[in-house]
């Protein structure tokens, strides 16, 4: 049975630089869960009030 989890990444900033380094720290994360032997099911991204970027990111294994 596969074990499903989901995590929070999110960035608060000026709105330009929320994305690009957001965006770069999703892929680090995915990139070792990756190569721990992790299944990357979903990634999406959302924004809060407009101050916070906020990636969910469900993987399982």
């Amino acid at each position: 049975m596969k074990k499903y989890e989901v995590i929070t990444l999110k960035k608060a900033m000026s709105f330009g630089s929320m994305k690009e380094e957001l965006s770069k720290e999703v892929e680090q994360f995915l990139n070792k869960k990756v190569n721990e032997g992790y299944e990357i099911v979903d990634v999406s991204f959302t924004y809060y009030e407009a101050q916070e970027l906020i990636a969910f990111i469900t993987i399982c294994k």
